[in-house]
């Protein structure tokens, strides 16, 4: 599982639009809008490559300025789990 947060700007006056937008891309949950142009959600992804596709989703929704990762933890990413950690 891979977990991401991110800050998304929008066009002012646009944020609660856009959140409506968001809420609806599965694994993507918005957690906060501020002074209705910021905006803070997470996404959640089995790979890496996942999340990646959902964020890049984002840029076909109107109003969006930014979008910018804050974080992203890899829990059980696969990738992660076949790479040998052997340091002999």
């Amino acid at each position: 599982m891979v977990i991401s947060g991110l800050y998304v700007e929008t066009i002012p006056g646009q944020a609660k639009g856009v959140a409506a937008s968001l809420d609806q891309i599965a694994g993507v949950e918005v957690h906060h809008i501020q002074d209705d142009y910021k905006i803070v959600l997470t996404i959640e992804a089995d790979t890496i490559e996942k999340s990646y596709k959902t964020a890049e989703s984002f840029n076909k929704i109107n109003g969006i300025l930014a979008i910018c990762l804050v974080y992203t933890n890899f829990e059980d990413e696969p990738f992660y789990q076949t790479v040998e950690t052997n340091h002999a």
